[in-house]
């Protein structure tokens, strides 16, 4: 199965969990970054960006 897995930028596999958590989090980000308060504004990108990098690199299995 090592042989068709797609591996993604620094030598990742990219699981479908994953995909589901990166746009998840472009959603996220979608919604709360046209907000005029500053703290759901960029609350929303922190989160974004800590549980796609988590995604990513973690591995909870």
């Amino acid at each position: 199965m090592d042989l068709i897995a797609a591996t993604g930028p620094f030598g990742t596999n990219v699981t479908s969990d994953q995909l589901i958590v990166i746009n998840l989090a472009a959603i996220l980000v979608g919604i709360t970054f046209n907000s005029p308060q500053k703290v759901l504004k960029w609350g929303g990108v922190i989160i974004a960006v800590v549980t796609t990098t988590c995604a990513i690199w973690c591995t909870h299995h």
